[in-house]
């Protein structure tokens, strides 16, 4: 069947609306056709029409009706692209953001001139930023670890669809023991007080793990506090530590990083000029 890209973008912009900007459902008709439907992308921005067989019509109208109700694109496709990585995604991790790609870079940058470091990922969900420093860093020895089982069966999954040798374990960012011979610890954790939850998008707030953004109202740095002490136990002698930040308890954080320590404590802007990434470096005299 031969359809129109304009009318097809029209009965998308009416059913999605509410949700989405006309630019923003336009770009998601392109990932749906291109990523699902095999369509490439130059000639879709060339083309006034499209040829779809009976199946694809019916998964176009499938994939309408999922985003309808505001269930994300990354999880109704299954993937999404980080770090020039294809990262599969579903319900049980966080969709991984431009920003965070923004800490990988980061990251690289700083480790550029270290042969073969000693990487860990907490709060690794999809894995994105263990796989994305491994393909960055190939001598690298790299591990992500987290609370739930789900996620880290999305992310061994991830490893080996990338075949990037990657290590995922169990474990708990609030009880982490103390370990030796580590160069560099990043995380992206959970940092988002409850009460922050209403002001959210729906789409963020009815589809994405809690476990994976949420804190208590009272501690907003439980998490950074945590892995900041094992850091400190754990780090090799000029080690790093980079957290991912909540733009509004950056400095909180740097404070609570340097009166643990740490040195050369730098917070980054991301390119929307928010406090997003805090990074640290243990030199001497570590916390016994």
């Amino acid at each position: 069947m031969v359809r129109d890209l304009k009318e097809i973008t029209a009965i998308w912009a009416e059913k999605l609306e509410k949700y989405y900007s006309e630019r923003e459902i336009r770009n998601l008709l392109l990932i749906v056709l291109e990523d699902s439907l095999g369509f490439n992308r130059s000639e879709l921005l060339v083309s006034r029409e499209i040829e779809l067989a009976e199946k694809q019509e019916e998964e176009l109208e499938q994939i309408l009706v999922r985003l309808q109700t505001g269930e994300p694109v990354q999880y109704v496709i299954g993937f999404t692209y980080f770090d020039d990585l294809k990262i599969g995604v579903a319900p049980g991790v966080l969709i991984p953001r431009p920003e965070t790609e923004e800490l990988v870079s980061w990251i690289a940058e700083t480790i550029s001139g270290r042969e073969n470091p000693e990487i860990e990922d907490w709060c690794t969900g999809s894995g994105c930023i263990a796989l994305a420093l491994k393909n960055r860093k190939p001598g690298a020895r790299v591990k992500g670890t987290d609370i739930s089982p789900e996620a880290l069966q999305i992310a061994k999954n991830n490893a080996k669809e990338l075949e990037l040798e990657v290590e995922f374990e169990l474990r708990n960012a609030l009880k982490a023991e103390k370990t030796t011979g580590v160069d560099l610890i990043v995380s992206n954790p959970p940092y988002i007080p409850w009460q922050e939850k209403e002001q959210m998008h729906q789409n963020v707030t009815e589809f994405e793990p809690d476990l994976a953004l949420f804190v208590p109202n009272e501690d907003p740095l439980l998490f950074y506090r945590s892995l900041a002490e094992y850091a400190a136990k754990s780090l090799n002698d000029k080690g790093y530590l980079f957290f991912e930040l909540h733009e509004n308890y950056g400095q909180e954080t740097k404070t609570m990083v340097e009166e643990l320590g740490f040195s050369a404590v730098e917070i980054r802007k991301d390119l929307q000029g928010k406090d997003r990434m805090l990074k640290a470096q243990w030199l001497v005299d570590r916390i016994e």
